[in-house]
This record gives structure tokens, sequence and C-alpha cells, in this order.
């Protein structure tokens, strides 16, 4: 009788370990992306997901809107004048796919292509027009970072300029003379 209730009792155990190993909950605001052998496997919604125990794992990725705030950024007009930008940036994942495949850090990656499309909208504006023109220019910006964006899965939703400071140097001079 002892090792009838000692079976059942490792049985049970075994059991319930399996369970919460095959088991995973992905939290509400979330998608959940099942890995196998370093691939996608499949996408699951918030709620419960099974999983193979040691084959799979899941990977979460929060689809609310996120924002990177602030973010300072040094860029040259097509005069070179030297312009520090203080933006705020919120985003949003559009792939979760190509979210976990092409960055382990979708922020890192996010802040380098905004600080990239900023350089090169910067570089194409005169000082004049950016300063006048800023919140336009500004609108334009998701449209020019979507090509450094689009391998990654994220899109911008939005970016506020809070701050552009300009220092006084040769070039700037020469431009006001």
């Amino acid at each position: 009788m002892n090792a009838a209730v000692l079976v059942a009792t490792v049985a049970l155990a075994v059991t319930v370990v399996l369970g919460f190993a095959v088991l995973r909950v992905v939290p509400a605001g979330h998608c959940g992306v099942v890995i196998r052998a370093a691939r996608v496997a499949r996408l699951r919604p918030s709620g419960l997901v099974l999983v193979v125990p040691g084959v799979e794992r899941v990977a979460m990725v929060t689809t609310q809107p996120r924002s990177i705030d602030p973010l300072t950024i040094t860029a040259r007009t097509r005069e070179g004048v030297a312009v520090r930008l203080v933006v705020s940036v919120l985003w949003h994942v559009v792939d979760p796919t190509l979210a976990v495949q092409a960055a382990p850090n979708a922020r890192a990656a996010n802040e380098d292509a905004v600080e990239r499309a900023l350089h090169h909208l910067v570089a194409n504006l005169d000082l004049a027009n950016l300063l006048r023109d800023r919140e336009s220019a500004l609108g334009r910006l998701p449209a020019t970072a979507l090509p450094f964006l689009s391998s990654f899965g994220v899109e911008l939703i939005d970016v506020d300029l809070c701050d552009a400071e300009l220092r006084v140097g040769p070039e700037l001079l020469q431009l006001l003379a």
C-alpha cells in the first residue's frame, strides 16, 4: 500500500512539474512569439501558451506604444551649422516576428534609426527652414525613418521636438554676416 501511494505521489509531482514547464502566460498587451531552434514557430495572443519544454521558448513582445524620452541628437544643417535636437519619440511594434528576429533590443534599434533619419533630414535643410518649419520637418520624420525601421518590425507614431540648441561658431557667424 505504501509503495502505491509513493508511486501515485511521484506521478502527481511529475505531472505538476511538467504542467508548469509546458504552460506559459502571455500578459495582456503583449504577443507571444514561440521560437523553436532559433526560428519563429508561431505567434500567440495574450493568454496561455503551450510549449515543448527544452525545445521551444516564448519571447514576449509588447504591442503597446512605447516612448524614447528624451533622445538627444547633434546634426549638421546644409550650411554646416551644428544643431542639437532633443526629441521625444513614440513608437510601437507592428510585426512581432520581425521585432524578435531582427534585433535583440528594439529600443536601441529604434534610437539608431531615428538618429540616422534625423541626421538625414537636418542635412537636407537650411538652418532658416529648420527653425521656421521645424514641426512640419519633424512631421516627415516617420516617413524618412521607415526604410531604417521596416526591417525591425516597428513603426514611429509621433516625434515631438522638446528643445533645439545652436552653438555660436564660425559657421553660424558666417551665415549671419
